[in-house]
């Protein structure tokens, strides 16, 4: 099963982002926070392969040379940028792997999906800080600097004037939230899923 950690980071990501905080992770397994902690929502289960997220995750990738050209010359209005990187935990150093989003379907662990902040440029690569508490593994944590390729990005998303960009990832996984969960964060926060 892949676990997006989505509804309840969804929430407390945007609650961060409306109170104007400058956690880069936005919608969809986002910042960490007492509105995180206390949240009783569940959190869905998306399973691998599920067709809709895979949709998404190609989605994303369509749209990411657009994204990464805005992260690096921000038009006015345009922040906290975001990209989504799936971990699992592995018995040896650092604890974790990073599982690209479009993965052969072989990966035996526990997929967990990550939105991060403080995006930065290194080498042919990037770095970025997870920006929420891991639901199931271990040997990751909030804060946590992480290293990973263009390849690894399995969603991204930004402000614009107010405005969330991107995040394709959300209604395949509220797809698998109870009705009511999926009402209310579409009407919370202007989803319009399909």
């Amino acid at each position: 099963m892949v676990v997006p950690s989505q509804i309840a980071s969804l929430r407390a990501a945007l609650r961060a982002g409306l109170q104007g905080l400058t956690a880069g992770a936005l919608l969809l397994a986002s910042c960490q926070g007492p509105a995180l902690a206390n949240d009783p929502n569940p959190v869905p289960k998306v399973p691998k392969g599920d067709p809709a997220m895979t949709t998404a995750f190609a989605r994303a990738a369509a749209g990411l040379d657009g994204f990464l050209a805005k992260w690096r010359n921000p038009p006015a209005g345009a922040e906290r940028f975001s990209v989504k990187i799936g971990l699992m935990d592995t018995p040896g150093a650092p604890g974790y792997a990073i599982v690209p989003p479009d993965g052969d379907g072989s990966t035996a662990g526990f997929v967990e999906w990550f939105w991060t902040n403080h995006l930065r440029a290194e080498g042919t690569g990037f770095s970025a800080q997870i920006s929420n508490e891991a639901e199931d593994l271990r040997n990751v944590a909030f804060g946590q600097t992480i290293h990973f390729t263009r390849q690894d990005i399995g969603d991204w998303m930004y402000f614009q004037n107010g405005k969330i960009v991107g995040n394709a990832t959300a209604c395949p996984a509220l797809a698998h939230a109870s009705a009511t969960e999926r009402r209310q964060m579409k009407e919370q926060y202007g989803l319009a899923c399909d």
